[in-house]
């Protein structure tokens, strides 16, 4: 079984999102003996990116210039996105085109087959999740994610796994890590070889598991804190970008 993370992000191209390398990442997932991660950067169809350029770059630069240094590690990684729509995001798996050729979620029909797309966190109360949109275009999906971010009381994870169980679909477990202490705590296990086309099968037949444990308390409430911050932060560049229209972005 080979133990995997589809979805985490480092501060190569978009430094705002985190504080911790792509090598820094690649070392931490070594440690926790994870066989698979991807960097899963952002890349953003909405009007954020007019105010905040980084989610137009290249998502897939993280990939190519660590793959290398992965493998050292014993990681296969694989390139992947976070595309962010009008309706929420989508995790592309196995992606290598470009980007700017799927600028609404239903160009996402016209994928390759080699590409995995998972929904993230699809029932967390943000903006940029897709809720009841995943049901309207649950027929572009392949798995639905199982986040890390719960308490015994508080697992907005639920919905998630009704829905994949109504639509048969595989549920797959991810540290979406913007921190380091996320990873790890929720993973995938798959029944595969290691390698991308294999991995990719495994996850559509089901052949996977996830392990999962809640996070500390404390973790909890430091991301959570740290979570709310940036976003009332990029709430307020916003207000003032769009009254300042010409600011230096």
């Amino acid at each position: 079984m080979l133990k995997a993370d589809f979805h985490s992000h480092t501060n190569y191209i978009q430094p705002q999102e985190t504080t911790h390398s792509p090598k820094q990442l690649i070392d931490r997932a070594a440690e926790l003996k994870f066989d698979v991660l991807c960097f899963s950067e952002h890349y953003v169809f909405t009007e954020i990116a007019d105010f905040f350029p980084v989610y137009k770059k290249d998502p897939l630069q993280s990939y190519r210039d660590f793959r290398v240094y992965a493998a050292s590690k014993g990681i296969l990684l694989i390139p992947a996105v976070e595309a962010r729509y009008k309706e929420g995001e989508a995790l592309l798996i196995n992606f290598t085109g470009d980007i700017r050729k799927y600028p609404t979620i239903e160009s996402l029909k016209n994928l390759p087959e080699s590409v995995l797309v998972i929904a993230p966190h699809p029932f967390f109360k943000r903006d940029m999740c897709l809720g009841k949109n995943l049901e309207k275009h649950i027929n572009l999906f392949d798995a639905i994610e199982y986040s890390h971010f719960y308490l015994p009381f508080l697992n907005l994870n639920k919905k998630a796994v009704k829905l994949a169980l109504k639509r048969s679909l595989p549920l797959v477990g991810t540290s979406d890590a913007h921190h380091l202490c996320q990873l790890g705590h929720t993973y995938t296990l798959i029944n595969a070889k290691k390698d991308i086309k294999s991995i990719v099968k495994a996850v559509r037949e089901r052949k996977v598991r996830i392990v999962s444990r809640r996070l500390p308390y404390s973790v909890f409430l430091k991301l959570a804190i740290i979570h709310f911050a940036r976003m009332f932060s990029a709430l307020y560049i916003m207000k003032i970008r769009r009254k300042k229209p010409n600011a230096v972005k």
